[in-house]
């Protein structure tokens, strides 16, 4: 049953937005969750081998001093995975990080990523279509979640309001028969597919 299994919850943060033209990972975010419970958390910092711009210093609140000494991106992508295991990941607006994950395992021929990938954005926009917004700061507005908006867009923070976030939602979808990983992979919006994305 999709509200019984294990996930990972993640969140990055990046030195811009595109990570085919050469912007990586500076923070790696995640939380693993069960029956609406975290059970076990993962955090850490990627030095990105450059300064930051000051409007990424300026959005994130991570600073080059506080990247000085932290692990390199592959170790990072590494260590995330070991924590992950063979978990289902959900992001939010998982195109995004998966894009950086991705362009990882392609950078330092890490192999293929083959976990099952859920994006709370196409989960939003289909349990919630009347709705406009579907942003996380709007998210947890709507599923009355504790949040502090001066400490949105770090990654940790982030992971675990997405991770309340999409409990709520499992629930919702367990009341529109939506009950196996099966039935939420008819929505290609919602499971994303990346398993085939590494070939070279």
């Amino acid at each position: 049953m999709l509200i019984d299994d294990i996930y990972v919850v993640f969140d990055l943060e990046t030195t811009g937005l595109r990570a085919s033209e050469g912007d990586s990972i500076i923070e790696i975010g995640a939380v693993k969750m069960q029956n609406g419970e975290i059970i076990d958390t993962f955090d850490l910092f990627v030095d990105p081998k450059r300064e930051l711009n000051e409007e990424i210093i300026k959005i994130t609140g991570i600073t080059n001093e506080m990247l000085k000494g932290a692990i390199d991106e592959k170790t990072a992508v590494e260590r995330f995975m070991d924590f992950i295991g063979d978990c289902s990941v959900v992001a939010h607006n998982a195109k995004f990080d998966m894009s950086f994950i991705n362009m990882a395992f392609l950078k330092y021929d890490l192999g293929r990523f083959s976990n099952t990938v859920i994006d709370t954005l196409g989960l939003s926009r289909y349990l919630e279509s009347n709705q406009r917004y579907h942003n996380l700061a709007t998210l947890v507005i709507r599923y009355d979640i504790p949040w502090d908006e001066d400490k949105h867009h770090r990654a940790n923070y982030d992971a675990k309001g997405t991770a309340l976030i999409f409990y709520k939602m499992l629930k919702k979808l367990k009341l529109n028969n939506i009950n196996t990983m099966e039935d939420l992979k008819q929505y290609r919006t919602i499971v994303l597919k990346y398993n085939n994305k590494n070939k070279k």
